[in-house]
């Protein structure tokens, strides 16, 4: 049986977000179940692109932890620094979650707070509680930042069991792919990609994943090429930005490079990369200052 979401799906998979929440407001399911996850769906595609204040204005007064549950996700998207009190809401949300209309939903929306939040223990053990594809993708990705290769390969195998072809099984078998980083693997990772673009059009993910598979292979000027192409599709997309940056190192261009990176921090100063960069730099002048004061 086909499934009713599947194209509201794989937008929200590679990145169209505009396109995602097109074909869920044009759904009319008649099923309780299917409109509710396809309401979510379309939510997560509005706080994908920043919008917050959107999804808390529509969402904070509808009743039910998926409800909840995305509620918690755009507070810490919307303010990370607020983490601890939004993660003291979580376990509330998963234990009224559990008999819901749909559980899995609410345990993989409460898995990615966790992990935004960096607690990847958390992130685990809700993922290794919930029976959906997109749960065990999760896990894959959260055990590829652990840098649990070797793990996130089993649970791999897992997804590809349940459904080898779906749009998110083939989107983590090219992240895996990427971070076993082997020649065979790089390859794999860049027809994933291709193939994805191929099928539904290029998006600065797609477009992005590609590029990390040229670097890998010392093709710096044709990643470079690929993230242009991802910059004209969305100029503020910070990973196109930041990867340029390192792209721009990788061929000299060292004003280019800071140029970039002073682009990620203006539009997107809570973003990951921005924050753990600010940490080097901090303890670099710290380091900096103490050397110069022991002369």
């Amino acid at each position: 049986m086909s499934d009713p979401l599947f194209m509201v799906k794989t937008a929200f998979y590679i990145g169209n977000y505009r396109q995602c929440v097109k074909e869920a407001q044009k759904l009319q399911l008649g099923d309780q179940s299917l409109d509710l996850e396809c309401d979510v769906m379309m939510y997560r595609a509005y706080l994908a692109e920043g919008k917050y204040n959107l999804v808390l204005g529509e969402v904070e007064s509808r009743s039910g932890p998926e409800f909840l549950a995305l509620v918690l996700l755009a507070k810490i998207m919307q303010n990370p620094s607020n983490k601890d009190a939004v993660i003291s809401e979580v376990g509330n949300v998963l234990n009224e979650g559990a008999a819901s209309l749909c559980p899995n939903i609410v345990a993989l929306l409460c898995a990615n707070v966790y992990l935004l939040a960096g607690d990847f223990e958390s992130t685990l053990r809700v993922t290794n509680s919930a029976s959906s594809l997109e749960c065990h993708a999760l896990a894959v990705q959260t055990l590829i930042q652990m840098n649990r290769v070797d793990i996130a390969t089993k649970e791999m195998k897992k997804m590809q069991e349940l459904d080898e072809d779906a749009t998110v099984s083939q989107l983590q078998l090219a992240a895996l792919s990427i971070a076993m980083a082997d020649t065979k693997s790089v390859q794999t990772a860049y027809y994933v990609y291709q193939e994805l673009a191929d099928k539904f059009g290029p998006t600065p993910i797609l477009l992005n994943g590609q590029a990390v598979c040229f670097l890998l292979q010392g093709k710096s000027e044709q990643a470079e090429d690929v993230l242009q192409k991802a910059l004209d599709k969305d100029s503020g997309h910070p990973e196109t930005l930041i990867n340029l940056s390192i792209v721009s190192q990788f061929l000299g261009a060292k004003d280019s490079a800071k140029r970039y990176i002073s682009q990620v921090k203006d539009s997107h100063p809570d973003h990951p990369y921005v924050l753990r960069l600010q940490e080097k730099e901090k303890l670099f002048d710290e380091l900096s200052s103490a050397l110069l004061s022991n002369r």
